[in-house]
């Protein structure tokens, strides 16, 4: 039995029961059922995040990667590429698709990925929002959507459409089950907009490109860190089969109850809180894999585990160390539950 899979039944294919809004024999952990490819995994195609290590990206934005995030790129603070939103047809260049090697990214990608025991994923960073943020600044972003809709809602929609035209790369050289459209829009508390907004700016546009990947055979969903439980029901009108990484401000137990037949949610996991700082003891991490585990998966549908440690580095070698509890404890407390409850057999 292989590593990925060390349970006596697939994988795989109760991540698919979970992504299809069915019970599960176990609470399913996604990285472990699934493969992640573009941004999630590295920077991805250096078009959206920039390259690894850092650098400009295909729109001209630099990106740095500091330590103490994990080496997730983030836009360099302070320069900014738009001043007004007035003006992004003039600025704005979208990046030549044809121009970056689909094939040899997507070869060296997947070059370790068994296809038979996990799902692949590719991570599609920098939504429209956090594109527009990218470009002009959270705050200047945020004022452009109250004094110029018009033009955000025309930059969005331009967005949108090049967006959609990058996935149909994705589905010819990567072949993914899911891709996952990072758009976080939330803080701990509630979204940087009002609901009304939200709906009036950027929902369109989440269902559009839902929708075009649904039309492709992918299984989109929607990356939102924070507290965003007051937009689930346009989440599933969006058609985004899971909400990932669902953060424990939000009412996790009641989402899964009242939605779980309707979308997923994939979080749990304390990653602002005490278990995921990076001088947290191991016991403090393997304890919040157990409470996500019990007090989510007694809903026994709608909920998947992603858990991961704040690690102050960005060599590999160090994160997969840190990380390494945290599986460790997934395989052995699930393991444990499944033989208490006398669930053997496939």
């Amino acid at each position: 039995m292989s590593e990925t899979n060390k349970f006596p039944f697939d994988m795989r294919e109760e991540y698919f029961k979970f992504l299809n809004h069915e019970p599960t024999k176990i609470v399913v952990n996604q990285l472990v059922a699934s493969a992640e490819t573009g941004f999630g995994a590295l920077p991805g195609p250096w078009i959206e995040k920039g390259p690894i290590g850092g650098g400009y990206d295909g729109f001209g934005v630099r990106w740095i990667t500091p330590a103490s995030g994990g080496g997730a790129p983030i836009p360099a603070p302070g320069e900014f590429l738009l001043e007004d939103i007035c003006d992004w047809r003039e600025v704005v260049k979208f990046p030549d698709l044809d121009a970056f090697d689909w094939a040899a990214d997507a070869e060296a990608a997947l070059a370790q990925v068994d296809r038979t025991v996990q799902a692949v994923n590719f991570g599609l960073g920098n939504g429209v929002y956090e594109r527009l943020a990218a470009l002009m600044g959270f705050e200047e972003a945020l004022c452009a959507m109250v004094t110029d809709p018009e033009e955000v809602n025309a930059f969005f929609t331009a967005l949108t459409d090049w967006k959609i035209e990058f996935v149909k790369k994705i589905k010819k050289y990567y072949h993914p089950d899911t891709i996952t459209y990072f758009d976080d829009i939330a803080t701990e508390r509630d979204l940087f907009m009002s609901p009304d907004a939200y709906r009036k700016l950027i929902k369109p546009h989440h269902k559009r490109f839902a929708q075009a990947v649904t039309n492709m055979g992918i299984k989109p969903i929607l990356h939102c860190c924070g507290h965003a439980e007051v937009i689930v029901e346009d989440m599933i009108d969006c058609g985004w089969v899971a909400w990932n990484s669902v953060q424990p401000s939000n009412d996790i137990v009641a989402l899964c109850e009242k939605y779980g037949d309707r979308i997923g949610f994939i979080g749990g996991f304390d990653s602002n809180g005490r278990p995921a700082q990076p001088d947290a003891t191991e016991e403090e991490a393997r304890a919040e894999i157990r409470r996500c585990i019990d007090t989510y998966g007694a809903t026994e549908r709608g909920f998947c585990l992603f858990a991961f440690k704040v690690v102050n580095s960005r060599d590999p070698a160090v994160i997969g160390a840190a990380m390494a509890p945290l599986f460790e404890e997934y395989f052995t407390y699930t393991s444990q539950k499944l033989m208490a409850a006398g669930n053997t057999q496939s």
